[in-house]
């Protein structure tokens, strides 16, 4: 996990914790991981449009690379920092 990201003061604790939940499942070899936006709501307890949201603000920020799955459900994501 970045402390370079965990100590950005235009991150919202939501993308914090999202940030710190997605380096909870990337893997060690390249900081990939592949999990459903529905799964990651019912986890941290929150709506898939609140997901989203994050997703989109620590894209726009760099910190994660988005791509999608053939079916849209899954998030491949690449933890950048």
């Amino acid at each position: 996990m970045s402390r370079t990201v965990m100590r950005d003061p235009d991150l919202t604790l939501r993308d914090k914790g999202l940030y710190a939940y997605l380096a909870t499942y990337a893997n060690s070899v390249g900081n990939e991981l592949d999990v459903s936006i529905n799964r990651m709501a019912s986890e941290c307890g929150v709506a898939p449009s609140t997901v989203k949201r994050s997703i989109d603000v620590l894209k726009k920020k760099g910190i994660i690379d988005r791509v999608y799955n053939g079916k849209n459900i899954s998030l491949k994501t690449v933890l950048l920092k």
